[in-house]
């Protein structure tokens, strides 16, 4: 090993101050004060919440620390990024006590007797199931507080089954994100040489940071992972078809007022977000929206719209968006966009036939490519549950997809499916029928096996 100078070990690595706000540069470099400012600030907002123990909270801040030394020592972005995969174990850990009082409950499941352990940290959770401890028999179950006893051996696999069980973790795409957990924080422990970039360490931690939170029971506000609920605006979406060129405008409602453009206008009023890509085509009956909206009136024109508003007074709200449930149906080979429950509930009696299905999604296109997969008789869930899901009469393609950001709940006629709405999730109302819709922007033709609008 090469004795360097202080001056050498303060040096800026070159490779460091060639990541800017603008991306990559190969045509120069940044000064050093202005690298070492602007990686601190990538990680500076991605702060715990005052739940977060001591002991998770001082781990976390030694990889903010790390990351800002990157610029000093290009392998401690790496150090870092690695090094979140075992803090977030630590965090699991943590909680899982924490979560418990101290006091961990075990139920046999062969003679239904049941036992308390009590225990200081999660090493005395971890010998009392593994190595001959008193609870490592394969007859001892974890009694988890929701959902049946589990089979718990203190593994991190183990901790993220039962943090999901818990309903400390949620979303269908971040239940595949899991596993990925899972393997990066097994390859970690056995690892192998490589290098990491500073967007790589960066983005690991602010997930880490929402990880963390949501586990004590916080969701992080504009967060990727477990965002905040989202604000709604009250949005007009409106649309010209006249010959001279189809046109159409989205307005907030306070812009009504100075819309005065020329041509044959019709508004529809929406709650929804205004980011929304899907919102240019909202329809009132099927889910085009990648984020909850919900039709308030029309259509009209825009000056019936302006009455409306000036009327109504509708307010803003905020929504959660991850792990809704969708209907969908499958019917003389075609599959129906996402629905709402409740529209779902409000179909007519002739458009009540088929195979009726709901998903539990993130976003309506996961639960609508779940179904089609079913449809066209692909296994897209788990190996061995996946041929149990298909259509009678289908036979699996090889090989399988990848498994669906989606949870199947269930499959049956349209009666079946309203008695386990009911039964299962409450949901008895139907909405309100509509098949008010936002023109498409694009002439395309609509799919064969789709149902159409």
């Amino acid at each position: 090993m090469r004795i360097r100078s202080l001056t050498e070990l303060t040096t800026p690595d070159d490779r460091s101050l060639r990541f800017t706000p603008l991306g990559f540069s190969t045509g120069g470099t940044l000064k050093p004060e202005y690298a070492a400012k602007y990686q601190q600030e990538l990680i500076a907002g991605c702060d715990l919440h005052d739940d977060v123990p001591d002991e998770t909270r001082s781990a976390f801040e030694r990889l903010r620390t790390l990351h800002s030394y990157g610029i000093v020592c290009y392998e401690a972005f790496t150090v870092a990024d690695d090094l979140s995969w075992l803090v977030m174990e630590q965090a699991f850990r943590e909680r899982f006590v924490t979560f418990f009082d101290g006091v961990i409950p075990f139920l046999n499941a062969k003679t239904g007797a049941t036992d308390s352990l009590p225990v200081r940290s999660f090493e005395d959770v971890y010998q009392a199931v593994t190595h001959g401890g008193p609870y490592v028999s394969g007859q001892w179950k974890l009694q988890a507080r929701s959902g049946e006893p589990m089979e718990f051996r203190a593994s991190f696999s183990h901790l993220l089954k039962w943090a999901r069980q818990e309903g400390l973790l949620h979303g269908q795409r971040n239940r595949h994100l899991e596993e990925i957990y899972r393997r990066l924080r097994n390859h970690v422990a056995h690892p192998s040489y490589h290098l990491a970039m500073p967007p790589e360490s960066s983005r690991t931690i602010h997930d880490l940071a929402e990880i963390i939170n949501r586990l004590w029971g916080h969701s992080t506000p504009g967060g990727r992972l477990y965002p905040a609920p989202l604000a709604r605006q009250i949005l007009i979406v409106a649309w010209n078809d006249q010959e001279s060129g189809a046109a159409r405008a989205i307005l907030r409602d306070y812009q009504l007022e100075a819309f005065h453009e020329p041509g044959n206008w019709t508004c529809v009023a929406i709650r929804g977000v205004f980011e929304d890509e899907g919102v240019w085509e909202f329809s009132a009956e099927y889910e085009s929206t990648s984020l909850p909206a919900e039709l308030l009136w029309g259509p009209g024109t825009p000056e019936d719209a302006l009455a409306w508003w000036k009327d109504a007074q509708p307010e803003t709200d905020s929504v959660d968006y991850l792990d809704r449930i969708f209907a969908l149906r499958i019917h003389d080979g075609r599959s129906s966009l996402a629905m709402r429950p409740e529209t779902a509930l409000a179909r007519p009696v002739d458009r009540q036939a088929g195979r009726w299905f709901l998903v539990r999604a993130d976003y309506p296109n996961d639960a609508f490519s779940h179904v089609r997969h079913i449809k066209n008789g692909v296994p897209c869930g788990d190996p061995d549950t996946a041929v149990a899901q298909l259509l009678p009469g289908t036979v699996a393609v090889s090989p399988p997809l990848g498994q669906c950001a989606a949870e199947h709940l269930f499959s049956g006629d349209w009666s079946e499916m309203v008695d386990e709405l009911a039964r299962r999730f409450n949901i008895t109302d139907a909405a309100a029928l509509s098949t008010v819709r936002v023109p498409p922007r694009f002439n395309l033709a609509v799919a064969p096996d789709v149902e159409a609008e």
